[in-house]
């Protein structure tokens, strides 16, 4: 679903008309409350990437991979899982085994790019995609009058249902271990 999708799917369930005028109008704000709604379920779901990254003096700097880096999982080097542990101050990983190779796989938790464009879709598995219309439809319902505000409520209740719903991970049984790493 692209943001377009989501902005005329929310304006129809606001019984708005979706013609480009009114798209236009609506544009810049539904698109506010969608990346919000996507931060949101991104923080539920806990989206994972796996890619290379550089290495250097057994460091890591992770404002260099291609999303926001949330939370590290795994560093591996040559198919070997790496200790490692986070230095907070300038966002970057710091290897505990010294290692000469020059790049390593990272898997990282990350935070979905904010959709802008209007065939920009969003960074998050198809069964999020309609709750992201029920968030936007909320959050507009929620800043309208008294009467306008109860419907919101419901929108954010079936939000928040279909939130319960999602798993947070699918994975192997890595996904599921706890690991003693001391």
């Amino acid at each position: 679903m692209t943001l377009n999708d989501i902005i005329v799917n929310a304006l129809m369930q606001m019984d708005r008309g979706h013609d480009a005028q009114t798209l236009d109008i609506w544009r810049d704000k539904l698109t506010g409350f969608a990346n919000d709604a996507i931060a949101d379920l991104a923080m539920t779901i806990k989206p994972v990437r796996t890619e290379k990254a550089e290495i250097d003096n057994s460091c890591i700097d992770c404002s260099r991979l291609q999303r926001e880096c949330v939370k590290v999982v795994r560093v591996r080097i040559n198919g070997r899982d790496m200790p490692f542990y986070g230095d907070d101050a300038d966002g970057s990983i710091i290897l505990l085994d010294n290692t000469d190779e020059e790049q390593a796989e990272i898997t990282y938790r990350f935070m979905p790019k904010t959709l802008s464009a209007a065939t920009d879709e969003p960074e998050l598995p198809v069964r999020c995609h309609n709750l992201i219309v029920t968030y936007v439809v909320a959050r507009e319902r929620a800043a309208g009058d008294v009467g306008t505000q109860r419907g919101g409520n419901i929108y954010f209740q079936l939000y928040e249902a279909g939130k319960l719903k999602l798993r947070p991970h699918i994975g192997g049984a890595d996904a599921y271990r706890l690991v003693n790493r001391w």
